[in-house]
């Protein structure tokens, strides 16, 4: 765990020791803290983490970055390594439930389909569904380069992807007995290219509030909630946030496109910019 989240525990639980129970849920309905999920020889230490750092903090939210280390029957081409079982999952859920904490799996969707050249099992599993394969990944890059790498991300518009995608979710979503689940759509660099058969000359503020509303759509079959990061709906130019924390390619745009039940996870690196009054 890093010291910033240690400094975020223990600066919140100076807060919550403060207030009675009550009083903490009307100020603060979601405590939440989003974190890796831990290997499979992990989940011991991980649970004392839960009991004796988060339970007692009156922590109430676990989002869990899984992706694809967990050991899919649906699609296990793309289990990744060191990935949790079942039986894994299940000792998480229920020292969740002990403890009154929501614990919600986060899959990256969209983007966040490798880091830098390092490809997400997706892609590697259906290299077809790449929105820029012709970015060339045999050789490492830094950033900048000359074209725009930082990570990858499927194509939307690809009559094949949701099918896959959605049996992956559906499968995590049953495992984590979950109401709600973490798609990520962060920093989403490739979208809407230029090159891309399905995708070329449309609307990147139109595609991205299309995935995400497709995604909504199939989580609400089932009564689930879809939660993602908001830094794709913040106009990066505009406010001077940037391109990380920020959209530079339009994408800004789909907040006027999207449902509203959708949830918005605010954040940035550093400056503590108040776009969660943007958002409101």
């Amino acid at each position: 765990m890093t010291k910033k989240y240690i400094l975020l525990l223990v600066s919140y639980a100076v807060v919550a020791s403060c207030l009675a129970q009550s009083s903490l849920d009307s100020i603060l309905p979601v405590r939440g803290l989003c974190i890796a999920a831990p290997s499979p020889d992990g989940i011991d230490p991980f649970i004392d983490f839960i009991n004796k750092d988060l339970v007692p903090r009156k922590i109430n939210t676990l989002v869990l970055r899984v992706d694809f280390r967990y050991q899919y029957k649906s699609h296990p081409e793309l289990v990744a390594d060191n990935a949790l079982s079942t039986s894994d999952i299940k000792k998480l859920v229920r020292t969740c439930q002990a403890g009154g904490i929501q614990l919600i799996p986060q899959v990256n969707l969209l983007g966040h389909q490798s880091w830098s050249t390092n490809v997400g099992k997706l892609l590697v599993e259906y290299p077809q569904f790449n929105e820029t394969p012709y970015v060339p990944l045999d050789k490492e890059l830094t950033w900048p380069n000359e074209w725009g790498l930082y990570c990858l991300s499927y194509c939307p518009l690809h009559p094949d992807v949701h099918k896959i995608v959605f049996e992956v979710v559906d499968e995590i979503m049953d495992a984590f007995e979950a109401k709600a689940f973490h798609a990520g759509m962060d920093e989403v660099f490739y979208l809407g290219d230029d090159k891309c058969p399905r995708c070329q000359g449309r609307d990147k503020a139109e595609l991205f509030a299309g995935e995400l509303t497709k995604i909504r759509n199939h989580l609400a079959l089932n009564g689930r909630e879809l939660w993602i990061w908001g830094d794709r709906l913040i106009d990066g130019k505009t406010t001077g946030i940037g391109l990380w924390e920020a959209s530079y390619n339009n994408t800004h745009r789909a907040i006027d496109m999207i449902p509203k039940d959708v949830v918005i996870n605010d954040w940035h690196y550093e400056r503590p910019d108040p776009t969660a009054i943007y958002f409101a």
